[in-house]
């Protein structure tokens, strides 16, 4: 459907977007640095570091990432047609989540070192790669794989 393309490229940029110039929430939670606090990104009225706006953009990075898979668009191939986006999807859409989690958990060693590595230490490789996924999707739509 063209609404779940249309929301692919625009999650997959967002999602990008706040994974490489957002603040690290796990960083700020062990730091309590109020000159740091005080920068906020915002546009349009959206503080796009808000733990709650991030929660949605990771919950919606993964409805959607699901709903790709499930969904063919204009004669594509099933599965395979949009494999990068749906990849890039999951992928910024656990980063996010975790990154919740780990922000609002009150235990600090509950998750395990490699999946923190993979989705927190490395959250500006997924959003370069969430930006890249949006941006050829986007101008090549009926490109395998893209």
């Amino acid at each position: 459907m063209a609404q779940f393309y249309f929301l692919s490229v625009l999650l997959n940029i967002l999602a990008g977007l706040i994974l490489i110039y957002g603040k690290n929430l796990v960083g700020l939670k062990s730091s309590d640095n109020d000159s740091e606090s005080a920068q906020k990104i915002s546009f349009g009225g959206l503080n796009f570091d808000s733990p709650g706006f991030r929660l949605v953009v990771g919950v919606l990075c993964v409805f959607v990432a699901v709903m790709k898979i499930l969904s063919v668009f204009r004669n594509d191939i099933p599965v395979i047609g949009d494999l990068f986006p749906v990849v890039a999807g999951f992928l910024s859409g656990a980063s996010i989540l975790l990154e919740y989690y780990i922000f609002t958990s009150s235990e600090s060693d509950s998750v395990p070192p490699a999946v923190y590595k993979v989705f927190i230490e490395s959250r500006k490789y997924i959003g370069i790669i969430c930006i890249l996924a949006g941006i050829l999707h986007f101008v090549f739509p009926q490109v395998m794989l893209l």
